[in-house]
């Protein structure tokens, strides 16, 4: 909940990271329960790059968003 990204700036582990969280639904999970993590998540769903290669390599539903 102190920083904004994983590794305390915005970095790699981010993107690494955030494909994971993109298939809680498939894990049963809710990301509304962890806060931060739904914050964390968000800001990086919102990026236009993160919604462009989100459909990549074949187009998707909107990204999933707890």
């Amino acid at each position: 909940a102190a920083v904004e990204y994983v590794a305390g700036a915005d970095s790699i582990a981010d993107i690494a990271l955030w494909p994971w969280g993109a298939r809680f639904e498939w894990h049963g999970g809710d990301l509304n329960q962890y806060p931060s993590v739904a914050r964390w998540y968000r800001s990086i769903a919102a990026r236009p790059a993160v919604q462009k290669g989100y459909h990549v390599p074949v187009p998707q539903p909107e990204v999933p968003m707890p």
